[in-house]
């Protein structure tokens, strides 16, 4: 049986459990709030940046990660070196490396986790690893490190790194000093598939300056380096002859992104297709599949349409998102669950 999970945001949140403000893994709306806590300075270079280029609309920005990185990402794309777009898009990134380091570095992954468990459940449904595909839009690397923990536990290749994101082009495999490193390392294409449609925090590229000119930044063809750690680092560089600095290569939730996005990228969004058009169990697990990203619902309605045979589940506090993705998968119903501990109470039995 093949297995298709959609892993938003809102199950990082939940593997967060109840800890302080500045701790929890951050949700799209809640983003500049944790932000604030966690890093105030950096929180308000970025505020500070929104309210200079848009006024009061900025208000309106920062009430969503999305919005301001869709916003800061599209206007810097075009915009010179130095301006204050390609300056608050640098500055945004920073900050969302260092929120997400602070937020998920820490947390536990082991066997009492729910995300642990949740994985875990799920491969017991499938007659090989490779019957589960996980398609994520988040930037995180708490899916690794829990597959990664799952592996050194119950073994048989359950999840390789960094063979997990089927890549075909990674121009280095990296240790990062004074980190920790994934116990199962392999470049061969086996076991789950991980495949992240925006990119990673540990999908870096290298520059020649701490703040690349947009040309360089969003070069489609940048080559595509892998560090060597299940924690996120919040500033990387390497001197050699000279010094390089790197910068995650992701992409916001943006329309019209497939001449912006990283070569790379495109070839997995082509696997998620086939994936999801083979799935015989669709899991939407805390993905609120944003108004903005119209490539990702295509994505959706059109390859899921084709699969006629398809069960969807949706784990959300919300029951809105249940009739949205049932809407858009072309179903006409769905098993609802408002907690992914519920979702593991249920496979257990």
């Amino acid at each position: 049986m093949k297995t298709v999970i959609l892993l938003g945001a809102g199950i990082s949140r939940a593997a967060g459990g109840s800890k302080p403000l500045a701790q929890r893994p951050p949700l799209d709306t809640d983003f500049f709030q944790i932000a604030r806590a966690a890093e105030r300075k950096g929180h308000d270079e970025v505020v500070g940046a929104l309210s200079n280029l848009v006024g009061d609309y900025a208000h309106t920005l920062t009430s969503s990660l999305e919005a301001s990185a869709a916003y800061l990402y599209l206007k810097a794309v075009d915009s010179p070196s130095g301006s204050p777009y390609h300056k608050g898009f640098l500055d945004l990134l920073k900050l969302l490396t260092v929120v997400l380091a602070k937020t998920t570095n820490n947390l536990s992954m082991g066997p009492r986790s729910i995300f642990y468990r949740f994985l875990l459940s799920e491969l017991k449904k499938g007659d090989k690893p490779e019957d589960l595909t996980i398609i994520t839009f988040n930037y995180d690397l708490l899916a690794e490190r829990t597959l990664d923990e799952i592996t050194s536990k119950n073994g048989n290749e359950i999840f390789s790194m960094p063979g997990c994101y089927r890549l075909n082009d990674i121009a280095e495999f990296t240790k990062i000093n004074g980190f920790p490193t994934f116990n199962n390392v392999e470049k061969d294409h086996k076991g789950v598939s991980v495949l992240k449609l925006h990119g990673s925090m540990n999908w870096q590229s290298k520059h020649t300056s701490a703040d690349p000119n947009p040309s360089a930044l969003f070069s489609p063809s940048r080559a595509l380096h892998v560090t060597n750690s299940p924690d996120v680092a919040t500033s990387l560089s390497v001197k050699k002859k000279r010094r390089t600095y790197m910068k995650p290569i992701i992409v916001p939730p943006v329309s019209g992104k497939w001449n912006m996005m990283h070569n790379s990228m495109t070839g997995l969004w082509k696997l998620a297709s086939k994936a999801l058009q083979k799935a015989d169990r669709v899991v939407v697990a805390g993905y609120s599949c944003p108004p903005l990203d119209l490539e990702a619902r295509i994505l959706l309605s059109e390859n899921l349409r084709l699969n006629e045979n398809k069960k969807l589940y949706v784990i959300d506090p919300n029951p809105a998102s249940a009739a949205k993705f049932i809407e858009i998968c072309g179903v006409d119903h769905s098993t609802i669950y408002t907690s992914v501990k519920d979702w593991v109470r249920d496979s257990s039995k």
